[in-house]
């Protein structure tokens, strides 16, 4: 291969470069000396060469080969586009027929009716930001909150969601976060529990809805999700290989255990189990460094030409699992995989087992020891450890082995001294009796009969570590507070929030250290004793301390943003990400937003790293201290300006500041990243400046008690600037975005209560419709804050008799 200018002065560094003859003839005594051609040889050369002197042939071959080019081009390309055409026909089928609507009895309908369901479904999700500032990402954790409700909804237990680089891990409890706040969507009250963990990482759990736990055993299942990266694959049986070489070297394990079978037995416990089925939502079967060792047996799918997480493929997925035919090995192991196991009530059976022990300690005393149960069941003893793999498989088709959350159906020996040695058993479920040979079922009288396997009685312990925190409050809490049971909390960094009844404060002390025992990032548990906005102008509250230090210092990171404040100065909702996203993503790069009420920046600084300019301001001096802070700590300096005054007045200052800081010239500069590819020497490109606009093209108000009542505040907001406004320009008038508190009913009352107090506030009457539209409002649902109060955002475009009405 020839080599450019820079590799040659990298290969002779003094300089000096040989010519081409002077390499000819270095290289002449060493190279084989030609063939001397015969006369016939000569002659044949000679005559070739005159016949393609004019080239016809040549011409008249290249003209074949484009033309077979072509027609074999063609086919290709026809057959793609039918086939893309295809596809996009049956998946639009597909959604119109299968479609969720974020309900899960929809789900459950669709898959009633499947020969089986997978026990654990695992997926493959990749992060895709291409400049998107952290987008991606934002993108990724809803794509995976999205297929936890599916799973839920579905009634599949475990979930196992892998991204090679690990990115979720990172982002845990943001992740978890996300995941409630979905199945709080789908599920409304009745939301089900969740545990989400990593290998090596504490799980991290949300209790179920005291609602969702019913006597009757009914309602929706808990889901337990493991998140994977590249480091789980390979990776890790690299190190479990160096693990038991070096246990080998020193005599504490014999050679002949070290076997394929013990590598997946101990992998399965240290990852995760083979799932049932492994989705891919590319168009490609691409593993992307799955861990390779848990898919021998699994099930793969993936649908051609698609390219976007979706329903319509998660159920196609559930569709093909369950006309998937498992064989392994013998006709009735595959007609046990085949058919469609009826475990339902066996899971009811286990969950009446493993319920934790009923302790009343007294209001504020937590003895941990009193959780320690004590369970005997059934154990299938494996004699070789090379047997592990293949026991645990057979046992799980059949459903023989334990079904228990947090529990592994894998366990040492209940000989202490086997144990020792490193054998194994499997965890029997509760309907295996050991002392009952009829109740063991085929496959473990056959493993006994060839003395694979010994059926023996299993103590299993269960202590405080395993209990979660509804069971640990069912326990010490009276019966009559079974029905509230504090689940719901606001998280703001490392203190959770929360806002207990009067029925549960003799309690608080206790429910303040079993959240802080079961969610290892909380460190601090307040609970707030006044209304807020009520007390304090600025939104703050008063609060008590329940549990860890009194560091209310937090840093959370929201919408790709760190922001850093103190919690007890400055009001914060961790429940409002999805709507401060929602509104930020109406914002278009190089238009001007007036954040009036802005707080800390949940608005105004993802806004500003998309490229809006944003007027922020907010009265309480600590908001606009961590305002600033926020702003430069994110680095966008050049589209926000902090302010801190009076809303009231802030409304006009703003307009006018606008205008003049566009009539000055004033831009933002933008800096632009080399291409891809280009030579070191390249000079950077210049900078891009980002003019300020003229006008204010959204207002924010977040201010829900009363921000309705700021709206007298916009009249006159340009009057005698009509030029700078349709017809005159393409400019529109401001859209308005004002939240508010209504009635928490389902008909029309909410809009019309608000376009009400809108009208008596603008001046104009407001009806509810299309906010494009002179004189109409969009009513968006934000979130429930009381049994009989909602949170609205209501958003329309500022009338023109308002805003260019004089001034008073």
């Amino acid at each position: 291969m020839p080599l450019n200018t820079k590799d040659l002065r990298e290969y002779r560094r003094d300089g000096k470069y040989m010519t081409p003859e002077q390499r000819m003839k270095l290289l002449k005594p060493y190279l084989p000396s030609p063939k001397p051609r015969t006369s016939a040889q000569r002659a044949e050369a000679k005559a070739r060469e005159k016949k393609s002197r004019l080239g016809v042939r040549r011409f008249l071959r290249t003209q074949l080969h484009v033309l077979v080019f072509t027609i074999i081009h063609a086919f290709f390309s026809l057959y793609i586009r039918l086939r893309h055409a295809y596809h996009a026909v049956v998946n639009q089928i597909f959604s119109f027929l299968h479609h969720h609507h974020r309900t899960p009895e929809l789900i459950q309908g669709d898959v009633k009716d499947l020969r089986r369901l997978p026990h654990h479904v695992s997926v493959i999700l990749t992060i895709e930001d291409h400049g998107m500032g952290g987008a991606g990402l934002e993108r990724l954790v809803n794509e995976a909150a999205d297929i936890a409700a599916w799973c839920a909804s579905a009634g599949i237990p475990e979930l196992s969601i892998y991204e090679k680089t690990g990115i979720l891990k990172g982002y845990i409890s943001d992740t978890q976060r996300a995941m409630s706040q979905k199945l709080a969507g789908y599920f409304g009250p009745n939301y089900p529990s969740l545990s989400i963990r990593a290998p090596h990482i504490p799980a991290i759990e949300t209790p179920a809805s005291p609602h969702a736990v019913r006597g009757d055993g009914q309602g929706p299942k808990g889901l337990s999700v493991m998140l994977l990266s590249a480091e789980d694959g390979r990776d890790s049986i690299v190190d479990l290989t160096k693990t038991l070489t070096e246990m080998s070297q020193r005599s504490k394990l014999s050679t002949a255990d070290i076997s394929t079978e013990l590598i997946d037995a101990e992998l399965s416990e240290s990852i995760m189990g083979e799932p049932d089925l492994l989705i891919l939502f590319g168009p490609h079967v691409e593993l992307s460094g799955y861990p390779p060792w848990q898919i021998r047996l699994t099930e793969i799918f993936h649908l051609q030409d698609n390219h976007r997480v979706g329903y319509r493929v998660f159920y196609r997925a559930l569709v093909r699992y369950a006309q998937a035919q498992m064989r392994m090995g013998s006709a009735d192991n595959a007609a046990a995989a085949g058919a469609c196991p009826t475990w339902e009530p066996l899971a009811k059976r286990e969950m009446t087992v493993f319920r934790p022990p009923i302790i009343r300690s007294g209001a504020n005393a937590l003895n941990r020891a009193l959780f320690l149960k004590k369970v005997t069941i059934a154990a299938a003893a494996v004699n070789d450890n090379k047997n592990i793999s293949k026991w645990r498989k057979e046992l799980s088709a059949t459903r023989k082995l334990i079904y228990a959350e947090r529990i592994s159906p894998i366990a040492s020996h209940p000989d202490k001294t086997l144990a020792a040695q490193g054998r194994k058993c499997l965890l029997l479920g509760v309907d295996v009796k050991a002392e009952a040979p009829e109740t063991w079922g085929p496959e473990l009288e056959d493993g006994v009969r060839k003395e694979e396997l010994a059926v023996m009685p299993y103590e299993l312990q269960l202590d405080y570590d395993y209990w979660s925190y509804q069971d640990v409050m069912t326990s010490v809490l009276p019966e009559e507070f079974h029905g509230e049971i504090p689940t719901g909390f606001n998280t703001a960094g490392h203190v959770a929030h929360l806002n207990l009844r009067e029925q549960y404060l003799p309690y608080k002390k206790l429910v303040a250290e079993v959240l802080l025992d079961k969610n290892p990032a909380i460190k601090t548990v307040i609970n707030k004793v006044d209304n807020v906005g009520a007390e304090s102008q600025f939104r703050t509250f008063q609060y008590e301390v329940l549990g860890g230090p009194g560091d209310l210092q937090v840093q959370v990171t929201e919408n790709n943003c760190v922001f850093e404040f103190d919690y007890a100065k400055v009001y914060w909702n961790s429940k409002l990400e999805t709507e401060h996203r929602r509104l930020v993503e109406l914002f278009k790069p190089g238009e001007v937003v007036c954040d009036v009420m802005a707080g800390i920046g949940p608005f105004a600084v993802p806004a500003g790293k998309r490229g809006v300019f944003v007027w922020a301001n907010d009265m309480n001096p600590e908001s606009y201290k961590y305002l600033k802070q926020g702003v430069e700590k994110n680095k966008v300096t050049k589209f926000v300006r902090p302010f801190c005054e009076d809303g009231c007045t802030f409304i006009h200052k703003a307009a006018d500041s606008v205008l003049n800081a566009s009539e000055k010239g004033e831009y933002a500069s933008v800096p632009q990243k080399r291409p891809f590819k280009s030579k070191p020497n390249t000079p950077a490109p210049k900078p891009i400046h980002v003019p300020i606009p003229p006008t204010i093209s959204h207002f924010v108000m977040n201010l829900p008690a009363t921000a309705i009542e700021f709206l007298g505040h916009y009249r006159g907001l340009y009057v005698g600037r009509e030029s700078l406004f349709s017809p005159a320009t393409s400019a529109k008038l401001p859209m308005i975005h004002v939240h508010c508190f209504s009635y928490k009913l389902d008909d029309d009352t909410p809009l019309k209560d608000i376009c009400e107090r809108i009208t008596k506030y603008l001046g104009v009457t407001m009806s509810p419709g299309d906010p494009e539209q002179e004189n109409c409002v969009a009513v968006h649902n934000v979130r429930d804050v009381a049994p009989a109060k909602r949170m609205f955002c209501a958003s329309f475009r500022l009338p023109r008799e308002v805003a260019f009405a004089p001034r008073s």
